[in-house]
Formats: structure tokens, sequence, C-alpha cells
């Protein structure tokens, strides 16, 4: 007899509904009767709130809090956006020779295009070298210094000793030329400014101890893949372009009709950040994007005006990082809104600008290893009202074997402690994907919800039966569908106009019989 892929068929339809996952409850089907009627006990499942919602994707989670409301997180990516544009800009503004046009050279770190006033900088790798061009003829003793540049208490000094003549001459300019061999690497070393500039000094002795005296430029300082691990001052308004994401809302991906309201749900915001200065998010995308393709913008002072202020570690504190989570609610958005307008999903994008309101006496930090992490997170809570959500699902069928029935009922019990009401109705697609007939009688299947209080809490259980019945005819015609299309509806308590709250051990009993004549 060809009972157990009915009986598949019965089991899949309220896994589809309910997310029943007790298929070893179908042992033991039994024979009631010697004649050619047959009782067979389908299943005794059980679900709660808890299982029904545990089947979601890597970034969506199902918290319960302490009091048992259970909380859908949708989370995107943890977005992370380092310091490696700052030092960029930083290192092209850095020239890679320097003209030296006097024997004692400033060098200015207070440039009008960066905006940069370094208070300390510390030197990771590259080297230093003086180029030198002279066309005195003999034994030449040099020395270049670099006065802020320090290590162990001395100055970065370039010691040469060479046979002058030196440099090239191209098209009439003179060219200082560098030893290799004489390259001094910096790393290790600190850099100091004084008033924001550092000095630099060079002396060129003949043989005899004479002065060598070089024109002006004629010395250059030459400066080869020349890093920074950390600086110190103020370090300009510049802004950090974060990347674009976007978040799945898998709970509205199915929605066919109705409305869900839910009570105080939140966008979050989490950000930690090891820039030590501060820093504020420039948000340039906030999209809501709903199941009928629009896209409606989260609407905040926070992101069309003031922007978000990122906590950061003092000077006191640099190596470390500060974490903080920002909330979107709807006492500063229009949140309720665009969440009750079908979301799918969360597009967005958050940008971060460093010193935005450019206080220059504001002294801060940057280390090549500094970052910025933005995550952002949806929040539902289950505290809402519904009123006809609809969502769909389809199976793929096949009834080809089922020659010897003539006629079945199923008969199901429901035994209901959750707030929501749940009206459930099967469509059998055939090939053509034409509609051959409806699982139920009538609209549907109707689960009542349980009854609540005032506040939204079930108080009590509530329990449904309803028979459905095929005979021969019907189910011939249902013969040769390949698709089952469930439609699932939920409610609230009083047509979803009350409020409710879903806690974590709020469950749903269902007892399935099928009565078969063959």
């Amino acid at each position: 007899m060809k009972f157990p892929k009915l009986v598949f068929l019965a089991l899949m339809l309220l896994a589809g509904v309910f997310g029943c996952k007790q298929a070893d409850e179908l042992d033991g089907i039994g024979i009631e009767s010697g004649d050619a009627e047959f009782a067979v006990p389908l299943l005794k499942a059980r679900t709660s709130i808890e299982d029904i919602l545990e089947n979601f994707d890597d970034y969506t989670f199902v918290e319960i809090t302490p009091d048992s409301v259970i909380h859908l997180r949708y989370k995107g990516d943890v977005l992370s956006q380092n310091a490696d544009e700052f030092f960029q800009a930083i290192y092209t503004s850095l020239p890679p020779v320097i003209p030296l046009d006097t024997n004692y050279f400033t060098l200015s770190f207070d440039t009008v295009e960066t905006q940069l006033k370094v208070d300390y900088a510390r030197y990771s790798s590259g080297t230093v070298n003086a180029g030198i061009y002279s066309d005195y003829e003999g034994l030449v003793d040099f020395t270049l210094i670099l006065h802020e540049a320090t290590k162990n208490g001395q100055p970065l000094t370039i010691h040469r000793q060479f046979m002058s003549p030196v440099g090239i001459t191209f098209g009439g300019v003179k060219i200082p030329t560098t030893d290799p061999a004489d390259a001094v690497p910096v790393e290790g070393y600190e850099l100091r400014p004084v008033n924001d500039e550092i000095h630099i000094s060079y002396v060129a002795l003949k043989a005899n101890g004479d002065t060598l005296h070089l024109a002006p430029n004629e010395v250059a300082l030459n400066n080869t893949n020349v890093k920074f691990s950390y600086i110190e001052g103020y370090l300009g308004n510049f802004k950090n372009k974060g990347v674009r994401d976007s978040i799945n809302i898998e709970f509205f991906e199915n929605w066919i009709q109705g409305d869900v309201f839910f009570e105080d749900p939140i966008i979050q915001i989490h950000i930690e950040n090891s820039f030590g200065m501060p820093t504020r998010s420039s948000i340039e995308i906030f999209d809501i994007i709903t199941a009928d393709g629009q896209r409606i913008p989260l609407e905040s002072e926070f992101i069309s005006e003031t922007g978000i202020d990122f906590e950061y570690p003092t000077i006191a504190e640099a190596g470390q990082s500060k974490n903080m989570t920002f909330t979107f609610d709807a006492n500063n958005s229009n949140i309720e809104d665009v969440l009750g307008s079908r979301p799918i999903g969360l597009d967005y994008k958050v940008d971060a600008i460093a010193n935005p309101d450019s206080v220059t006496d504001q002294r801060g930090f940057i280390t090549d290893s500094s970052f910025y992490r933005v995550q952002v997170e949806v929040d539902l809570p289950l505290h809402g009202r519904a009123s006809g959500f609809g969502a769909i699902d389809t199976f793929d069928l096949d009834f080809s074997d089922f020659n010897e029935v003539q006629a079945v009922e199923f008969k199901m019990v429901a035994d209901n402690n959750m707030p929501l009401g749940i009206s459930t109705q099967a469509y059998f697609i055939g090939e053509n994907g034409a509609v051959l007939d409806s699982l139920f009688n009538g609209i549907g299947y109707p689960i009542e919800a349980a009854p609540v209080n005032g506040s939204g809490i079930v108080t009590g259980q509530q329990t449904t039966t309803t028979l459905i019945d095929f005979d021969a005819a019907r189910f011939d015609n249902i013969r040769n569908a390949k698709k089952l299309a469930l439609h699932a509806f939920f409610s609230t308590s009083n047509q979803g106009q009350q409020s409710v709250k879903a806690f974590a051990n709020q469950e749903v009993e269902i007892r399935m019989g099928l009565k078969v004549k063959i």
C-alpha cells in the first residue's frame, strides 16, 4: 500500500507552516480496521515560537531576553576601514628629493594642503641619503644632520667621504647624486618638530680641513620609501570612505499581503574605533528596500545633519580601540514607518570624517594600524500586532503512484498557546502552472490565537479542530500536481488590533489523523 508518501505530504505541509520537525513521531502507524478503510495516526507534534524562528541564515540571530521576549536580529557584515588613505596622502606629500638651498635648511610640517601639524612621529621603514653635486677636485668629508629626528637621544646623521667631483649635469642643470652605501635606515627614529618645523644642516670639509662651500641646491635630502607607524598632532580634516553593504531581512521576504507593526523596533550601528581623534559619521546611504521594490530612506537628524560622533581613544590610550552603539528608534527617526512598509533589506554606506570641526588646537594621533569598524543591526522584538500578514512557499509533489486511493479525510486538532492565529491554505499546482485544487475547504484552515490580556500576554490555551475531505474524484483531479503552494496568514488577537508579546516558551501542538479508503 502507498500510505507513506501521503503521510509525508501531510508532514511537509505542517513543517512548512509550523516549523515542525518531529518526523520520528510518525513511527507506530497502525490499522484500525481489517476492511478497506484505515485510520492512520499521522503525528503528534509540538513546536514553539523559538523552534519556528531557528532556521535563519548566518546573519540572522534570535535573542531571548531575560523576560523571555524574542528579538529577531539581522546583522550586516563587519565593515572595516583603516588608515591607509591617510598615510598614503602623507607619503605622497613628502617629496622624494628635497633640495637644500642653504647649509641650515628649515622644512615646514605645517602645510595648507594637508592642514597637518605634527608634534611627534615615529618612523617605521625607509632610508634617507644625501645627494651631492660638487666640481671640486679632491677628498671631501660630508656630514648631514636631521636635528629633530632622534634615536636613543642622537640625531639622525648621514656621513659620506667621497672623491669629488660628484653629481651630473643634464641640460645645463646640476643634479646631486647619492651613494646607496651611505643610506641610513630610519626605522626606530622619532621625529619631534619644533613649531611645526624640522631643521637640516650639513657641512662639507676638504682634506685640509677647510670648508667646501656648496652652492644652493647642490645638496639634497633623498627619501626612499619613508613610512611612519605613528603620527601625533593635529592631523587635518579628512574623510575615510566606507564600504557599501546591505542586510537581508528574512522575516519579510515572502510577504504577500497584510500589515505588521512591531512595537519599539530599532536599528543599531555598532562602532569600534581606534583613530585617536574626533571622528564623525557621514552617512551617504541608509535606505529600506521594500517587498514591492520601493527604496525608502531612513530619516533622522543624525543622518542628514549632525552625524554620529564616534568614541575614540586619547593619546594616553594609543593602541587601544573604543566601542559604542548608536540606536535609531522612534524618538530620533521614522523607523516605525519604514519597518511597517514591507522591508526585505537595508542598503547603507557609512563614511567617517576625522576632525569634523577642524579644531586645530585639539591634538590627536593616528597609527598605521588605526581602523574603524561598523556593523549595522536591525532588531525586531516580537512585540506588536499583525493583521493578515501573509507568506507563501512552494513544495514539489508527485502523486503518480497513488492509484488505489478512493477517499481521504484529514482531521487536525491544534492546541495553541501562541498569541498568533494562523489561517493556512495550500494550492495544488499543475505542470502548466494552473491551480488544480486547494487542500482545505473554504478559505483555509484556521488555528485560532490563544487568548491574551490587556498587556498582550497569553492567558490560556485555544483548541481548534477541523476536517478536510477528499473523495476519489477530487483526489484524481490533483493526481498530476507538481507543486504545492502553501499560503499562511498570521494575525494577532482581536483581528490584529491588539499588540501582543511573543515568548520563547509559547507553543502549538498539532495532532493529525488520516482516514483512508482504498
